[in-house]
């Protein structure tokens, strides 16, 4: 069995299963791709951006050139060049100064998440309208069972089912796999001012991305969308609020926009100005952040395995999430690729590549919770992973020294 004689079956057409189809079929191997949603028009309606930046490399390898060709299209900013060296500035939030401008390795491209996953949907067939029910392992093969009854026959399960996977579920059991709830409200919203001077205002902190931190609240703001530069009325806004405590589900929208503008108001400027400034209409929601913490699962004999927010759902607080899915992509293409032409080796090599995905993305799925807390305790802050490695691609640590207190206890 040569690497172009099996099949990978894929679970999940988030970024993480669309780029390891491309892949796939980059190099001739046979993949075939699923997913829960009705179709790819209408789901997954949220919108946020995200930043690719040390794994850009292993991203450019992994799509077909003319995908990575268009990659400007998913840019927030589809007008701004990426620059090498470029730095993430840290605001204090009381009183405006820059606490920190921590260098990037290389580059950093900030995409939307919405325009990043059209584009890689391009030219993949993907089988909407499919829920994972079950798993039957064969001696030399794997079935994906769906609700709808089709099965299908592979080689090899990928699960890139995101942060509640149900593949997750299937090797580890619901209990082992469940996640933890991270003690945070995060408020996540894309806002326009529909204000020329209000946007060029609050994009003043830095062109691309920026955050301050306060003693009792953290704020992140990036852009998200610029459909004309010489309008920036037209302009969006990604903006993430946050605070210690825990959501009130009996809050409906216009609760949260006043719950979020009084928590905003003791900010820093422009961040204080981009939460009051929101329109009165914006809806307000309280994510429900979570995270699991990576453990080894068994790969059936090679027959299946996990990918990206499935791996190790991370909260994002160090903005390593996609960086990471797209390694772990690039490492088991790799794997792949190495193969015995008898697949003989395919039970090593497959649990080879999941032990080193657990014991990365527990690291890193450590990292990100503590900063989340740790931006919200000034005793703590300059401890933080994030302040100690900025947006680098941190090394294994020991997880113990990792773990934070809150509120006196180890969280």
């Amino acid at each position: 069995m040569a690497s172009r004689g099996i099949h990978v079956v894929i679970i999940g057409a988030g970024c993480t299963g669309l780029i390891l189809a491309h892949s796939l079929q980059k190099l001739g191997i046979k993949c075939s791709i699923y997913d829960a949603e009705p179709s790819g028009t209408t789901y997954r309606p949220r919108e946020w951006s995200m930043g690719i930046h040390w794994s850009l490399p292993h991203l450019e390898s992994l799509l077909p050139s003319e995908l990575w060709a268009r990659l400007r299209e998913a840019q927030n900013d589809p007008f701004a060049e990426a620059e090498e060296g470029d730095a993430m500035t840290i605001y204090n939030g009381l009183t405006g100064e820059v606490m920190a401008a921590l260098p990037i390795e290389g580059k950093i491209v900030r995409v939307s998440r919405r325009k990043f996953r059209a584009l890689l949907a391009e030219a993949v067939d993907v089988q909407y309208g499919h829920s994972l029910s079950g798993i039957t392992y064969g001696s030399d093969d794997v079935i994906a069972e769906f609700e709808n009854g089709k099965e299908v026959r592979g080689t090899l399960i990928v699960g890139c089912d995101g942060p509640r996977s149900k593949v997750r579920d299937l090797l580890l059991g619901e209990e082992k796999a469940k996640v933890t709830p991270i003690e945070l409200v995060h408020s996540n919203t894309v806002v326009s001012y529909g204000d020329a001077e209000k946007a060029r205002f609050v994009r003043s902190a830095h062109p691309i991305f920026s955050m301050a931190i306060h003693p009792d609240v953290f704020c992140f703001l990036s852009i998200q969308d610029v459909p004309d530069p010489d309008k920036p009325e037209t302009w969006k806004f990604h903006i993430v609020t946050s605070w210690l405590g825990s959501r009130d589900p009996s809050m409906d929208y216009g609760a949260r926009l006043a719950q979020l503008k009084q928590k905003a108001s003791p900010l820093c400027e422009p961040f204080r100005s981009a939460n009051l400034w929101m329109p009165e209409d914006t809806k307000i929601t309280y994510d429900p952040i979570s995270y699991w913490v990576s453990i080894p699962w068994d790969t059936r004999g090679g027959r299946c395995t996990l990918a990206g927010d499935a791996a190790h759902p991370m909260t994002p607080h160090r903005g390593q999430g996609l960086n990471h899915a797209i390694q772990d992509v690039f490492n088991l293409v790799k794997t792949l690729e190495a193969l015995h032409p008898d697949g003989s080796n395919l039970a090593s090599s497959i649990g080879e590549y999941s032990r080193e995905v657990a014991r990365r993305g527990a690291d890193e799925v450590l990292n990100s919770k503590n900063s989340g807390y740790m931006f919200l305790d000034w005793d703590q802050l300059k401890n933080s992973p994030l302040m100690r490695h900025g947006l680098k691609k941190s090394k294994l640590e020991d997880t113990e020294a990792n773990s934070v207190k809150v509120n006196g206890a180890k969280a």
